[in-house]
């Protein structure tokens, strides 16, 4: 009885520690998107990968496939981003 709660308690003690950890990568400042422009259609096969590479070479911060209103497909649209917590902005 001793050896299972010794382990439970370990694994307590882990999980919190994990869960203590992952706070400080969750807390980042949000970012606030300064430009945002769909450049093609998202077929069923193009992915986010693709999307978001044709965005960097198109000099976007990133991009994803976004849906459209009216049952069209889903667009690739890229976008520029600024730290909202910047003394810059």
């Amino acid at each position: 009885m001793n050896f299972i709660k010794t382990y439970v308690s370990i694994f307590l003690v882990l999980v919190l520690t994990i869960s203590f950890s992952n706070y400080i990568i969750l807390a980042k400042p949000a970012m606030r998107i300064t430009d945002y422009k769909c450049i093609e259609p998202c077929a069923t096969f193009y992915g986010n990968r693709k999307c978001y590479n044709d965005c960097i070479s198109h000099h976007y911060d990133g991009g994803q496939c976004d849906g459209t209103e009216g049952g069209k497909p889903p667009q690739c649209c890229c976008y520029n981003y600024t730290d909202n917590m910047s003394p810059y902005n």
